[in-house]
């Protein structure tokens, strides 16, 4: 199964988050605007719509067994 993963280096914590404005299922959360968001997996419904909004390309989709990243923008 592919999942979001967000790449905290590469993360520039923007405000607004346009990851997680995109997010239909709101499983890209950002509590504090000064902290990187996180992704609740849980929600996550493997659309990849956060990895093309994302301005910073700190997003990728990973393989959720091997952790092999399978598509980015």
């Amino acid at each position: 199964m592919l999942r979001p993963v967000i790449d905290w280096q590469k993360c520039q914590v923007c405000s607004p988050c346009q990851a997680s404005s995109v997010c239909r299922v709101r499983a890209v959360v950002q509590i504090d605007v000064d902290e990187p968001p996180y992704i609740e997996l849980g929600r996550c419904n493997g659309c990849a719509a956060c990895v093309l909004a994302c301005c910073c390309q700190a997003i990728v989709m990973k393989n959720g067994k091997s952790g092999q990243q399978i598509y980015e923008k």
